[in-house]
């Protein structure tokens, strides 16, 4: 239970049961372990042009499953050319026995605006069809504000990895809801349990 307890209390969310089976979890990883999964996320793989790469060890988890992954989050800056302040980009490395792969997953797309300031929490859920969601809520900051953002990455089973959805990501920016893994783990359920388009 103190286990279960530290996990919550870090802010990383297991999945439910009614989704998931019981072997699917996500889990911080203990300490012996974090040097190595760390060690993992190359900056050679990151985007041309980023610089300063930090992994940030506090968020750095395991999910347990059919999919089995150890996820590394990482933040970078990326020069403008310009001299202004710095812009930051944060990152996904996943890691399973078939190697390593980088996914970019905020400072680009539909929040290429934005400036990553770090990853608050990270949780999952799941979307239409029982859909595997991966949901990261960021700390993000504008020209004059901060402020959190959720980005979700729904699994491509083809590609075997999680990608940005930038739909859902929307449809939850839209919900008028407080940014916490379990309201958009609520929310997705709820739209799951409507007919599409609905």
């Amino acid at each position: 239970m103190k286990q279960l307890s530290r996990k919550i209390a870090a802010g990383l969310v297991l999945i439910g049961a009614s989704v998931f089976t019981e072997a699917q979890q996500l889990r911080k990883l203990p300490p012996a372990q974090l040097s190595s999964a760390a060690s993992q996320a190359d900056a050679k793989m990151l985007p041309a042009g980023a610089t300063g790469m930090k992994v940030d060890r506090s968020q750095i988890v395991s999910l347990s499953g059919p999919s089995a992954l150890t996820i590394v989050p990482v933040r970078f800056s990326r020069s403008s050319g310009q001299a202004s302040a710095p812009f930051y980009q944060c990152g996904l490395f996943f890691v399973s026995p078939a190697g390593t792969r980088f996914v970019l997953s905020f400072g680009a797309d539909w929040t290429e605006t934005e400036s990553c300031d770090s990853l608050k929490a990270i949780g999952t859920a799941a979307a239409r069809g029982a859909q595997p969601v991966l949901a990261l809520i960021y700390q993000a900051s504008g020209v004059r504000e901060s402020f959190p953002e959720p980005v979700l990455l729904t699994w491509d089973e083809t590609k075997k990895i999680y990608s940005p959805d930038e739909k859902l990501s929307r449809w939850i920016t839209d919900q008028q809801i407080s940014y916490t893994i379990p309201n958009i783990r609520q929310a997705l359920a709820k739209r799951s349990s409507q007919p599409p388009g609905s």
